[in-house]
């Protein structure tokens, strides 16, 4: 569906380890972001009130059973895209304002 930018993993009883992706889909203005679960077809409509946060844990606990040690974490490489696009961001803001002061 998209770019996953979120993990959150839970654990059953006997350690078999679950995932829900918060996955965003840049082809959209303004982004959007969907909940998909890694081990079946769950992607549930985000037009709720409730937090992501719970509609993952509560998968994970209610479908999978994994109701332990619930985490979350962003993804790496989504991470690193971040940290490496901010300094060439400010870097481009800086010449644009430097260019506009010479006109």
């Amino acid at each position: 569906m998209g770019t996953p930018v979120r993990h959150f993993t839970a654990t059953t009883p006997d350690g078999q380890e679950f995932t829900v992706n918060i996955e965003r889909d840049f082809r959209y203005d303004p982004y959007r972001d969907f909940l998909v679960c890694a081990h079946c077809d769950w992607s549930p409509s985000l037009l709720t009130m409730k937090k992501i946060v719970d509609m993952a844990g509560e998968h994970l606990a209610s479908v999978h059973g994994a109701d332990q040690g619930l985490s979350q974490q962003d993804n790496e490489a989504f991470r690193k895209a971040g940290l490496i696009m901010l300094p060439i961001v400010a870097v481009l803001l800086v010449v644009l304002f430097v260019c506009l002061q010479n006109l």
